[in-house]
């Protein structure tokens, strides 16, 4: 009720919070050293190759969809056709949907629960102290845009404003495949009846059709692009779902352990926040209908992601869609427990609780697994060695050179030579391929070195793309997942070993047909 509510003139102002959290969003945006991934070089190759005439292809005249995210597609060749870099104008965009995601989760605190409104700033400084959200926001991809996106729809669910819900999940549901879950999430939850009841003799509202336009809207956008994709690629779900399924045993290998570390670096403190609101109120008065909805609909993505394997890369790249509702309900519980002091003693004092939960967030940015995994990202044994080889490549080696390799990222954008990709994500004889997963990679298991050779690609990059100080004499060591290409005998009998100069006096190690 409004009466436990604390008084709005005693509510600290906006600059309180607002200031410190642009302080540690920049701060914290910058300590991941100007973070990128690989796999947004595929989006770029795919916006570049539209802009081109080639259509929505990785390879021209070999339609597969080897991206997750098409609405991010056309946004990065919105800005390509513009004359912007694709990764400025990526992180231009990731960061704008990172601030946004600032500005909008203290007003769902505040609409969560009145009680807790006078804590609802702070929630914009855990956002900016979240590593995943801040690493995510500057690397190139979807992710932050799509967490702002399920963001946005959550709160026009909550305030079941149907057709704002029905545009925001279509719009979920085209910036990736996993969005439509969500979206239909959304969507369903806009239709229920309101978890407060209208006022006695309101007059009901003149236009009852868009309670249903949302709906209509969803459902219509789904079906094209659903429709489109199977006239384009013939698949009804994009090439990416068949490369990275398929083995549910080995998806587990990896997703158990991606979901319980996920738990124990950011989920247990804000438990521990739920036990103290429980034991200073009433139960019923928190998880009232919008957050007990929101909890299962957070651990069902939470199961879901589990089930699919996870991710090898750190910062839990697949659970940023709900880091910002599950922020939004740890500061709801939090303001809950802490109300009845800050009603005693002001929210000066309140503020110490506050920064031991910003810690607490910001702690696994610093120290652990997580952290280590987005350097070794950045190091020259994987993207910092695969930028130097596409620079050289596309200087050394003339057009029409075809080139089979794993990270097929920066070095097929970079070159624009024809790529086959070894593990599949790319290609779709591969992807389809039933297989057990046996490397513990979710993403990183199928391939068909036979396949590969049929193609005769004019160089091999095995390994992980070998960069090293001086040319490789011997051996490349390989993945397992390479070894049917070692003991082929057409690799044996057409390719031979040679060495590229690269930048900085090192060298790319490969091999290279003889003919």
């Amino acid at each position: 009720m409004a009466s436990h509510a604390p008084s709005p003139t005693t509510q600290p102002k906006i600059w309180v919070w607002g200031l410190p959290a642009l302080i540690l969003m920049a701060l914290h945006v910058i300590s991941f050293g100007g973070f990128e991934i690989d796999d947004a070089y595929i989006s770029f190759r795919y916006a570049t190759n539209m802009l081109d005439g080639h259509g929505l292809v990785f390879n021209p005249g070999d339609p597969v969809e080897g991206y997750s995210n098409f609405l991010w597609v056309l946004l990065s060749a919105v800005g390509m056709a513009m004359g912007i870099d694709p990764l400025l104008w990526a992180r231009i965009l990731g960061l704008g949907a990172f601030l946004g995601i600032m500005v909008f989760v203290p007003r769902m605190v505040g609409r969560l629960s009145q009680r807790a409104a006078w804590l609802s700033g702070a929630g914009a400084v855990f956002i900016a102290c979240c590593g995943p959200l801040a690493c995510w926001s500057f690397a190139g991809l979807e992710t932050s845009f799509f967490a702002l996106l399920a963001l946005l729809a959550w709160g026009a669910a909550v305030s079941r404003r149907q057709l704002s819900t029905g545009i925001l999940a279509l719009m979920l549901s085209l910036s990736r495949p996993d969005g439509l879950a969500l979206g239909v999430a959304f969507v369903l939850w806009s239709l229920l009846p309101p978890a407060v009841p209208p006022v006695k003799n309101q007059s009901p509202s003149r236009r009852p059709w868009l309670r249903w336009a949302g709906l209509v809207l969803f459902l219509a956008g789904v079906l094209a692009h659903f429709l489109w994709r199977h006239a384009t690629y013939g698949e009804w779900l994009p090439n990416t779902y068949y490369a990275k399924t398929g083995d549910l045993v080995g998806q587990l290998k990896t997703g158990l352990p991606y979901g319980t570390d996920f738990l124990r670096s950011y989920l247990a403190p804000w438990v521990a926040v739920a036990l103290w609101a429980i034991g200073t109120r009433d139960s019923r008065t928190l998880w009232n209908q919008p957050m007990r909805l929101t909890l299962v609909l957070c651990g069902l993505w939470f199961l879901y992601t589990v089930l699919i394997g996870g991710d090898m890369l750190g910062m839990f790249r697949f659970y940023v869609p709900i880091l910002p509702l599950l922020l939004t309900t740890g500061t709801v519980l939090l303001g809950e427990a802490l109300a009845d002091f800050y009603r005693a003693s002001g929210w000066r004092r309140a503020w110490w609780a506050v920064a031991a939960m910003a810690l607490l967030v910001l702690l696994p940015t610093t120290v652990g697994k997580e952290r280590r995994l987005i350097t070794a990202h950045m190091s020259v044994m994987n993207l910092g060695g695969w930028k130097k080889v596409g620079d050289a490549l596309s200087t050394q080696l003339p057009p029409g050179t075809s080139i089979a390799l794993g990270p097929a990222g920066y070095i097929p954008y970079k070159t624009g030579f024809k790529t086959y990709d070894l593990m599949g994500i790319t290609d779709r004889h591969i992807a389809h391929r039933q297989m057990t997963f046996q490397e513990g990679y979710a993403g990183h298991e199928k391939h068909d070195g036979a396949y590969i050779l049929s193609h005769r690609p004019d160089y091999l990059f095995l390994g992980n793309v070998d960069v090293t100080d001086r040319p490789r004499s011997g051996f490349i060591p390989p993945f397992s997942r390479e070894l049917d290409i070692y003991q082929h005998p057409i690799f044996q009998r057409e390719y031979e070993l040679t060495s590229l100069p690269l930048a900085g006096g090192q060298y790319v190690n490969c091999f290279k047909r003889r003919d």
